[in-house]
């Protein structure tokens, strides 16, 4: 519903002024800044200078602390090739090579010693 998605926004759906503006009005209660994060879509040269003088025009002590800039593309739109994930060679392989490897780092009891973790 409506409301309920107006009532938890995701942090690229709150207008960053109100950040700003919310970090300003906390400012003069606390002695030091805040680390603030900006989280902007398309973030520009012009877009970062004009939320700086907008913060610092506002009484801001830090301008941010990380600019976050959302991905130019969705990593869920990045998928196995199904081909490769059904060829049984290619995951076979991979299995083999995770049991052999597992196999040379794994503890044995038998004999601490020969255990970095164990006989140190």
């Amino acid at each position: 519903p409506e409301h309920i998605k107006q009532l938890y926004k995701t942090t690229w759906e709150i207008k960053q002024k109100n950040v700003i503006d919310m970090a300003a009005d906390r400012g003069a209660y606390i002695d030091q800044s805040q680390s603030m994060n900006i989280h902007m879509i398309d973030a520009n040269a012009a877009k970062v200078t004009s939320m700086h003088f907008y913060g610092w025009r506002k009484g801001l002590k830090t301008g941010m602390y990380y600019l976050r800039t959302k991905a130019a593309a969705d990593a869920i739109q990045f998928t196995v090739e199904q081909k490769k994930a059904q060829d049984q060679t290619v995951s076979g392989l991979a299995d083999r090579a995770e049991i052999s490897s597992m196999d040379e780092i794994a503890c044995s009891l038998d004999s601490p010693d020969d255990c970095l973790s164990c006989g140190s």
